[in-house]
């Protein structure tokens, strides 16, 4: 019987593969879903700032500049789209109407954007008061743009005021009085003027403005109301 001995091993090298262990596996899920809340929190907060700013109301403001005491009229009113506060008391544009007849309580700018609270109703005139109105060239006038809430001092003159020759200096004090209304007159220069006075001294007022003897003197201080 014939034995086959193994082949020795002690010239066999043996092979070795180097063996790679993975570490435990890094889990990004949270990172992943805390950008995807950040960005969908930005876009919330984006979508809030549009919306809001799209939400514009139609509302009431002046056409053109009003003065203290001057009633308005319709063409003095226009309207305008803002983003408004909730808290904002504004004159929605639905009630521009209410306002025509009234009179403004201080002096707005034109395009002033107003409320309810800028307005009176009524004469505005105090009691006692009345309003006496005098057809004045510049002779009378003490400025070429008399404002309506202007305090003036009246003066009677020795003779005429007109737009041609004015009047002398001097003349009789017949008290003080507010600027009610101011319009163009009927010649070049001239103004037709609205004064409100005591009813004490309504008829020396009327007297003296109808022979054209009344002349007016802008008083100082905060008489006028800066435009």
């Amino acid at each position: 019987m014939t034995l086959t001995a193994p082949a020795p091993t002690s010239n066999r090298r043996a092979a070795t593969t180097p063996v790679r262990v993975a570490g435990p596996r890094t889990r990004r899920v949270p990172w992943v879903a805390l950008g995807l809340i950040l960005v969908l929190a930005g876009a919330l907060v984006f979508g809030t700032v549009v919306q809001s700013a799209g939400e514009r109301t139609a509302v009431v403001v002046t056409a053109r500049a009003l003065e203290p005491g001057q009633v308005v009229k319709a063409s003095d009113l226009g309207v305008v789209d803002v983003a408004v506060d909730g808290k904002a008391a504004l004159v929605p544009a639905a009630r521009r109407g209410e306002l025509v007849g009234k009179r403004a309580s201080s002096h707005l700018p034109a395009g002033s954007v107003v409320g309810f609270g800028h307005f009176a109703a009524g004469s505005g005139l105090g009691p006692g008061q009345v309003v006496v109105g005098a057809l004045l060239g510049p002779g009378g006038l003490p400025v070429p743009n008399l404002r309506v809430g202007d305090r003036v001092r009246l003066l009677a003159s020795a003779g005429p005021t007109s737009t041609d020759s004015p009047a002398e200096p001097g003349g009789d004090g017949l008290g003080e009085a507010s600027v009610y209304l101011v319009a163009p007159g009927t010649q070049a220069g001239s103004q037709f003027v609205s004064l409100v006075v005591d009813q004490a001294q309504a008829q020396a007022v009327s007297d003296a403005a109808a022979a054209q003897h009344l002349r007016l003197v802008l008083q100082g201080g905060d008489a006028r109301p800066p435009r």
